[in-house]
């Protein structure tokens, strides 16, 4: 049997999640953090700086949102380190990095951002330089839409008075003297744009710890986030040294998923594809998009967990059908409603160590789009602290075309969405409905990003 990794590799393959409202000290501090755990850092922040900057030197008005966007996508922004070993940042062969934080880019930086087409094309691109980990990732909507998966996510907040004080003694020494009070103002300014922007708004992610830096030395803000990574990197060891072989499945579930997945693979061209592998053996929840009755199976067919499923309490009573959906581990849930019944026999699966298969959108959607999600699956990750697994299906609603390999019939299990322990213990404690619809929604982010890398 493989030796499971120790702590200090594991966390050396981490992405870790750094957000937070500007002059809270998070570039600071996840460079240094990155510096002590041998990780690569990427500013996230400095990638919009980039297009802002490029934006304001061609002319490009900043309410252009599709201009943007193409000019986001188009830029080639990169990182390095300079002579001195500081970061930097260059769009192409040209550094930026004094440009970046020019009076002029600083206050056009948030009306670029917001704008959704901006931020999709940079997501894209932050989500490819995280790859298989090894990175510390900053900004402002880190662990609750580019990467919800992070194995750590961190929210560095301070005061408004303490971070103005910080921004205006940087920008004195780049020869902007302004007073702390108009610093503050212009804080303000950025924290109420950033926190109110429809796409991505600014917000502490769902399962991010709080690291309030008002009374910290940068040193001990390194320290707090250094141990953070420690401890979770810790404990996954431990997970995966116990965890030995996946659980069993029953005879009854290894033969029916085996002839569904063969048939599928082999009539229909069923691709599964996993992003990550090296996850301890426990129960999880599997998210998937709803495209069609076919999608259980297909989901489920190459797990290497057998699970349970929910599907529309009105399938139940067709003959024939319903017994044998039961008879493969589905439950009831009514529609259009919140089920307390069915969430209840939800967390008793949980509890008893088994997997759950769950599609938040509650229902099919068609159109080749994600549906809005329903706080269910929110709900039962925190009341259950049970790991989610995002899930993106395609092709079950056109087996005939996929049949003819005129349409692509895939399968591709994300990376495992963890809340720590005593995080979900504060949600439940406060039964935070907010919660659970802002964790809902970071699910079907998670799921978008598998549809985005779709091949």
């Amino acid at each position: 049997m493989k030796k499971p990794p120790a702590a200090q590799d594991i966390v050396r393959s981490f992405i870790i999640a750094v957000d937070g409202p500007s002059g809270s000290g998070k570039t600071t501090t996840a460079r240094l953090v990155a510096e002590r755990l041998g990780l690569r850092h990427i500013d996230t922040g400095a990638m919009y700086r980039a297009v802002t900057v490029a934006a304001l030197e061609r002319g490009v008005d900043v309410g252009d949102g599709a201009r943007l966007g193409e000019l986001a996508d188009e830029l080639e922004i990169g990182f390095g380190t300079g002579a001195d070993g500081s970061d930097t940042v260059h769009v192409g062969a040209r550094d930026v990095t004094a440009a970046i934080r020019a009076p002029g880019a600083t206050a056009a930086v948030s009306a670029v951002s917001a704008h959704p087409a901006v931020r999709a094309a940079l997501v894209r691109r932050q989500r490819e330089l995280a790859g298989a980990g090894g990175v510390i990732l900053e900004g402002r909507d880190i662990g609750s839409v580019v990467l919800p998966w992070a194995d750590v996510k961190v929210y560095v907040d301070a005061s408004v008075d303490v971070r103005a004080e910080r921004r205006q003694a940087e920008m004195a020494a780049a020869g902007d003297v302004r007073s702390v009070d108009e610093v503050a103002r212009d804080l303000e300014r950025r924290d109420s744009l950033d926190a109110s922007r429809e796409a991505s708004p600014l917000l502490r992610p769902i399962g991010a710890w709080r690291v309030d830096t008002s009374h910290l030395t940068i040193d001990e803000q390194v320290a707090r986030v250094v141990a953070l990574a420690n401890e979770e990197a810790g404990a996954r060891a431990v997970a995966l040294a116990a965890s030995g072989r996946a659980q069993k499945k029953c005879f009854k579930w290894r033969a029916i998923t085996g002839v569904v997945g063969t048939m599928y693979q082999v009539v229909f061209g069923m691709r599964v594809r996993r992003i990550y592998r090296g996850e301890p053996a426990q129960n999880y929840i599997f998210a998937s998009n709803h495209l069609a009755y076919a999608d259980p199976p297909a989901v489920s067919s190459r797990l290497f967990r057998e699970v349970h499923f929910v599907a529309k309490a009105s399938l139940f009573k067709i003959p024939v059908l319903g017994p044998i959906i039961r008879w493969v581990n589905a439950f009831p849930i009514k529609r259009n409603v919140f089920d307390r019944e069915a969430m209840a026999t939800s967390l008793r699966i949980l509890a008893a160590n088994r997997n759950l298969l769950i599609f938040p959108e509650g229902a099919r959607v068609t159109g080749g789009r994600l549906g809005e999600p329903r706080t269910g699956v929110g709900y039962l990750a925190i009341q259950s602290g049970v790991p989610v697994v995002p899930v993106y299906v395609e092709g079950t609603n056109r087996l005939r075309d996929c049949l003819f390999r005129r349409a692509r019939f895939q399968v591709i299990h994300g990376r495992p969405i963890r809340i720590p322990a005593p995080l979900a213990a504060e949600y439940r404690a406060q039964d935070d409905r907010t919660a659970y619809r802002r964790h809902a929604d970071m699910v079907m982010a998670a799921i978008q990003a598998l549809r985005d890398t779709r091949r």
